[in-house]
């Protein structure tokens, strides 16, 4: 199944709680995404968030607390929940409303990981 097949099922899972979910290189390019908000920049986003990711990543390392699994950004409108996929040379990137359960957000990416990471050429 493609990327993006999976992610569109990804969508239908979310309620209508996701604002945007790529699969993103670590150089901060899309592979794959949908967008359920036509004003979400998507790609502005996915580029930021490798660094965000990267940084997470070092810091954890630096102070010895063990892998990283996940980030949430929390804002006044939006949760954004970052992970890293298989190798580490990806990131799975998902925004949703306010409105979502960060709990099931966490199942259902959970679910999807492994799923993403074997769909992505290598």
């Amino acid at each position: 199944m493609s990327l993006q097949k999976i992610l569109s099922e990804f969508q239908s899972e979310m309620s209508g709680d996701l604002i945007s979910t790529d699969v993103v290189g670590m150089d901060g390019l899309a592979i794959a995404g949908v967008k359920a908000d036509p004003n979400f920049d998507n790609s502005a986003a996915a580029a930021r968030f490798a660094m965000v990711v990267k940084l997470s990543t070092r810091v954890a390392d630096k102070v010895k607390m063990g892998a990283v699994e996940d980030n949430l950004v929390t804002t006044d409108q939006a949760y954004i929940l970052t992970r890293l996929l298989g190798d580490g040379s990806y990131y799975w990137g998902v925004a949703v409303t306010k409105d979502a359960t960060l709990g099931v957000l966490r199942m259902l990416m959970n679910d999807y990981a492994d799923r993403l990471w074997a769909a992505i050429p290598h």
